[in-house]
């Protein structure tokens, strides 16, 4: 799920539970005053809740970022030293077709007399 979406869904769960602790207060058999209080406090938990979600995301997207960039760095360091290691081997096998060409040659040069 992208950071995005499961901050969407995050919002309406949060929204959808304020709405419904503030039905369930309007609904109880109680005091105005009472009812402001139970609201305020709910509104303050709420409120609570989404911050802490909000860090608790903001932890969770900072945490994947640096994993990404870790790796991302891994596997640049993986390429350069393959790449290092292919041009020795392309460079080896060069010099081992090299001498193979010369000793040929040679061969050749005799076999012919020359």
């Amino acid at each position: 799920m992208r950071s995005d979406d499961a901050a969407k869904v995050a919002g309406a769960f949060l929204l959808g539970g304020m709405v419904g602790a503030v039905i369930a207060l309007l609904y109880a058999p109680q005091s105005g005053r009472d009812t402001r209080k139970d609201i305020a406090k709910t509104a303050r938990r709420v409120k609570k809740d989404a911050l802490e979600l909000v860090d608790e995301t903001i932890d969770t997207i900072n945490n994947f970022a640096e994993e990404t960039k870790d790796r991302v760095s891994e596997l640049i360091e993986q390429g350069a030293e393959l790449s290092t290691k292919a041009k020795e081997d392309v460079v080896k096998t060069l010099e081992q077709g090299q001498k193979a060409i010369e000793k040929q040659k040679k061969r050749v040069v005799e076999g012919l007399g020359l």
